[in-house]
């Protein structure tokens, strides 16, 4: 089981040319928090921002649908002519468009790509597929709009133990609103009511995750109360902070060869404040003995990205 998990979750060998990792030492003063942290890859010295939001608009597909359906509609092409898998395949991210831009002006939420981002980063660097699209159950009127924006799922063979992750985004141009507003919502998120909405979510819709049935007992077996694997089950909040940084107006005087360089040493030392605002607001919020991820990716500007993310997809307010 754990091996087919951790295979639903390829497929994103295009996303290290355009984001990379930071190898860093900040650390958290918690053990169940691990820090993060990402940023959009140089070319001639200028970030590479254009370039990916293109690659988030390819994404839509996996992120928006139930594996299940894109699996259904896929299996069809075997019968198909070029021209028909085509034009089955424009369809399809045509209906992931407008699935996302119905959800998120339900929800009232601005074409917003950081739940995007948050579903790549966990499938890529946590080796984690999406179990749940909730972009699908956003649209429903009878689904109330609450709760983390995405599960996602794991297991340990050796250690017998399932892991869910729950996504979380934050995207302001000031770190520390991201940073208050991202401990907030975890910390909104672990009331007991949500979190047994969120766990219902994975029971009632475990069959369009596309499982083999053989899988499908055990898993659930992790959400049964009255099971003893229940008790290895390990909830995981997942945090992305997308942020402006002030970084990318001072190493535009740079040359090309020495930006990234410079760029990565700046967010070296600003990690190490952001940690500890982290710290800080969990231990306000009271949020301990909880296992939590947190991504921090910068940008020259996030308003400029919500914009041209909204021009790709065709957003009108």
């Amino acid at each position: 089981m754990e091996a087919f998990i951790a295979a639903l979750a390829e497929g994103h060998d295009d996303l290290p040319p355009r984001i990379r990792t930071v190898t860093h030492s900040t650390k958290s003063n918690n053990d169940l928090v691990r820090i993060h942290a990402h940023f959009l890859s140089f070319r001639a010295g200028q970030p590479t921002v254009e370039e990916f939001v293109n690659l988030l608009s390819f994404k839509l597909v996996p992120f928006c649908l139930h594996r299940k359906y894109i699996s259904a509609v896929q299996g069809d092409w075997a019968t198909l002519t070029p021209g028909k898998i085509q034009q089955s395949a424009i369809q399809l991210n045509q209906k992931a468009i407008d699935l996302f831009k119905r959800a998120h002006k339900k929800t009232n939420r601005n074409g917003e790509f950081g739940e995007l981002i948050a579903y790549l980063l966990i499938e890529s660097v946590l080796k984690a597929p999406q179990f749940v699209a909730k972009m699908s159950l956003k649209t429903s009127p009878q689904m109330p709009v609450h709760g983390s924006d995405g599960i996602h799922i794991s297991y340990d063979e050796r250690a017998e133990e399932l892991r869910l992750y729950w996504g979380e985004s934050k995207c302001y141009s000031s770190v520390k609103a991201a940073i208050k507003n991202a401990v907030t919502s975890v910390a909104d998120n672990l009331e007991h009511q949500k979190m047994s909405h969120e766990l219902f979510l994975v029971e009632q819709y475990f069959d369009q995750a596309d499982f083999p049935e053989k899988f499908k007992k055990a898993i659930l077996s992790f959400l049964n109360p009255y099971d003893e694997n229940y008790n290895k089950r390990t909830d995981v909040s997942v945090v992305l902070i997308v942020f402006d940084f002030a970084v990318y107006a001072k190493i535009k005087s740079l040359k090309p060869n020495e930006v990234e360089q410079k760029f990565v040493s700046e967010l070296c030392t600003a990690l190490k404040l952001y940690a500890d605002q982290f710290d800080k607001l969990l231990k306000k919020h009271d949020v301990k003995q909880h296992n939590m991820e947190v991504f921090f990716l910068p940008l020259p500007s996030v308003d400029q990205m919500r914009s041209l993310f909204q021009d790709k997809i065709g957003w009108t307010p």
